[in-house]
């Protein structure tokens, strides 16, 4: 048998097909879960009254969004690995070589997430349709005729029901003029605008819960790899002895111009830390490192402090909800 010598091009390029094939595989097998997934969303949906809609839709979709975040973010770990066993391949800079790698994986995930709201909704998407259904009955025989031709696929565009919008930093939603959208206790749908910027929110939502879990991973196969010491790796800052010269880290929101939307009315019941945390976060959109280098904490203390935040704000509007129903009940 003649002997065969592959080359380092050789190498990494089927080491790269590799990566993005694992992914495909393992994306193809969770997204026939979570259709089942959707479906069961869906029927559970429909049996509920209105204010507890928006509960049991999140109850299906956030473990799936989790699942999913850990599926891309091991992606990225293989990429990122791929980078440092063959720099001169992916050039100097293996966390942005990785991530350009990982985008195709990333904008399956932003369709996965409309098709999947679609889909627990209404009960049907792009690419499932319901062609009849098929009364239950104790005896007898039940005929369905099955159509010759396949009616066509919903529009493109989704008007999504009025009970999942939510103006929260929660759901990645800023403040907007209340008068445009309909009663969220109530079967109405939205206007093809809101509908939109629920999905922005959605999809901002799960991207800065990827660049956490993405940061996460840069540190641990850095560290791994020996290239720079633990210390700095788990956030720590340097110490009074810098180097001369060195560029001075901005603070708080130092140099980034307006905000891009105002969540001022939700910040009167949090601490200093919080506000600055949620603002670097939602008002001006910043990454996890960048918010958590501008609070001089490590990423992890940021984004406790974010999170203790969200709590806040969820409690405050759960009172809220709840004193305005009280109120309407007595008015009635």
């Amino acid at each position: 048998m003649p002997r065969t010598n592959r080359t380092v091009p050789d190498t990494f390029t089927s080491a790269l097909r590799a990566v993005g094939n694992l992914f495909q595989d393992r994306f193809a097998k969770l997204n026939r879960s979570s259709e089942l997934q959707a479906f069961s969303s869906h029927s559970e949906i429909k049996r509920m009254l209105v204010s507890q809609k928006r509960s049991a839709f999140l109850r299906h979709f956030l473990p799936l969004r989790k699942g999913i975040i850990e599926l891309v973010a091991e992606s990225y770990r293989r990429y990122f690995k791929l980078a440092l066993a063959h720099p001169s391949q992916a050039g100097g800079d293996p966390g942005k070589w990785a991530w350009h790698q990982l985008q195709p994986a990333v904008g399956a995930v932003l369709e996965w997430i409309r098709d999947w709201y679609v889909l627990a909704c209404d009960g049907e998407n792009r690419w499932f349709v319901q062609l009849a259904s098929i009364p239950i009955t104790e005896t007898g025989t039940i005929s369905l005729s099955i159509p010759s031709t396949v009616p066509p696929l919903p529009p493109p565009t989704w008007r999504a029901p009025a009970w999942l919008f939510a103006i929260s930093p929660l759901d990645g939603i800023g403040p907007l003029k209340r008068q445009h959208v309909p009663a969220t206790d109530s079967e109405a749908k939205l206007g093809e605008a809101h509908t939109r910027l629920l999905l922005q929110g959605a999809r901002r939502a799960f991207l800065w819960e990827l660049g956490a879990a993405i940061e996460t991973v840069q540190n641990e196969e850095t560290a791994a790899a020996g290239a720079i010491p633990a210390e700095t790796v788990r956030g720590q800052t340097q110490g009074p002895n810098k180097r001369k010269g060195s560029k001075r880290r901005l603070k708080g929101v130092e140099g980034l111009g307006p905000k891009k939307t105002d969540l001022s009315e939700y910040m009167h019941n949090l601490t200093e830390k919080q506000r600055l945390a949620l603002s670097l976060k939602y008002e001006y959109e910043l990454g996890p490192t960048e918010t958590a280098s501008r609070m001089g904490v490590d990423r992890k203390t940021a984004y406790g402090h974010i999170e203790a935040a969200e709590r806040k704000i969820a409690q405050m509007r759960s009172s809220e909800k709840r004193k305005a129903q009280r109120a309407k009940s007595t008015d009635e």
